[in-house]
């Protein structure tokens, strides 16, 4: 006979279980403070938010192909910025209030610049790009580095006289 099948969940099982029970408590906390009628009002203003926001987003997206399509080369990492901008405006449409907070806090470039960086992907439209890291630590020999007791009493250049500091 074969093998019975694992009865236990899965990760993601239990990821949508706990977001599950977090949306219950955080929908029962916000109803405990402006009621049951404001709750379910500030779930619709959400819910519109984030249509009026996928909307933008699409709309900006087909401008984005067709200067694409005209040989426009488009931003650095425009495309990760959009997909999490779609990311939060789907968000917000989503019933509850974790999601809303998920979302609104994609709304924010500053979050979406943060999110890419933090997973290393290129410099968002409008940003520079990362500085290089190297070492913290640069190792020099006697020969390659000289004390400077003065600020102003010496020159990068071994032609030219040494420059005096003021007051001397």
């Amino acid at each position: 006979m074969g093998r019975r099948p694992s009865l236990s969940p899965g990760p993601l099982t239990i990821v949508l279980v706990v977001w599950l029970a977090g949306e219950v408590l955080a929908f029962v906390f916000v109803a405990s403070r402006v009621g049951l009628g404001g709750a379910i009002l500030i779930g619709i203003a959400t819910t519109l938010i984030g249509l009026m926001t996928l909307r933008r987003i699409g709309t900006s997206a087909i401008a984005s192909l067709r200067q694409a399509v005209a040989g426009v080369e488009p931003k650095p990492g425009a495309m990760l910025d959009g997909s999490l901008a779609a990311l939060g405006a789907t968000l917000l449409i989503l019933p509850g209030f974790l999601s809303d907070l998920v979302g609104l806090a994609l709304a924010a470039p500053s979050i979406r610049q943060w999110l890419a960086r933090r997973f290393g992907a290129v410099a968002l439209p409008g940003q520079p790009p990362r500085p290089r890291t190297g070492p913290s630590t640069i190792d020099l020999g006697p020969a390659d580095w000289q004390a400077v007791n003065e600020v102003g009493n010496w020159t990068d250049r071994p032609d030219q006289p040494k420059r005096r500091g003021p007051g001397t």
